[in-house]
């Protein structure tokens, strides 16, 4: 069978995306990220198969189903395959989610609506960093649980990133500065004050930060110790689980 006209004009852009080294996700304008699809576009972060992990570690530590609400923060939804991956898979979970990318707030939005969870979800456009707390705007102030796959690349690796991902990802999502924590910090020091005791924090980091993070946590004073450090499928140091601790 013989390719319509369009449809070999259609062929002919989609490989010259992929020569150009446009990703996969970009080209097809969706993809899988657990039990969910979702809608992706450049330069929205693209969701990494190892973070299907993080959303896994989270729900273990969950009480079960049948208990009250659970309300969780993300910072840094990007298209939402977190928390619409977590509110997918619990109904009892309740998530608000920050987001500093206008465009990665607005897909977030629309993949929670494709998937028909807007009504557990609230996106607010908003950085996290040290001048800044949680929104005035936020109707929950005070959370069970912090999750976050941050901006944790150390700033010298960034050079040796692939085109597929410096060139079309937006790379605030990725640099976390130059030991990495740019973002980490602020998220801890925003839980500190709206995390309840007792609340964990998962986090998606570098390999070092395991090391470096606990002498962080005692020098800036914050009320967190690391509980566990889990690996990834590459055998890498790559998930933190935090809980805060009185001091």
């Amino acid at each position: 069978q013989h390719l319509t006209q369009d449809q070999f004009e259609e062929l002919n852009r989609l490989v010259s995306c992929r020569l150009a080294r446009m990703p996969l996700q970009y080209i097809a304008g969706n993809w899988d990220f657990r039990e969910i699809t979702l809608q992706v576009r450049p330069p929205v972060f693209i969701p990494r198969p190892e973070t299907e992990q993080l959303v896994e570690l989270v729900l273990q530590n969950l009480p079960n189903e049948n208990e009250d609400k659970i309300r969780i923060l993300e910072v840094g939804p990007g298209c939402g395959n977190i928390c619409l991956s977590l509110l997918h898979e619990r109904s009892n979970i309740l998530v608000t989610a920050l987001e500093r990318s206008q465009m990665a707030a607005k897909l977030t939005k629309e993949n929670a609506c494709l998937l028909n969870l807007k009504h557990r979800l609230e996106v607010h456009e908003a950085r996290v960093d040290d001048t800044t707390g949680l929104p005035e705007s936020c109707s929950v102030q005070r959370f069970d649980h912090f999750v976050s796959n941050p901006p944790y690349v150390l700033r010298k690796d960034l050079m040796s990133l692939a085109p597929e991902i410096s060139v079309f990802e937006d790379l605030r999502a990725l640099d976390g500065g130059a030991e990495g924590l740019d973002v980490v910090l602020p998220i801890l020091r925003l839980a500190q004050d709206h995390l309840r005791d007792g609340g964990l924090v998962f986090l998606e980091v570098d390999p070092c930060h395991p090391h470096i993070l606990p002498q962080h946590l005692e020098k800036s004073n914050l009320p967190f110790e690391i509980r566990e450090v889990v690996k990834d499928f590459n055998d890498k140091e790559r998930f933190l689980i935090l809980n805060k601790i009185d001091k």
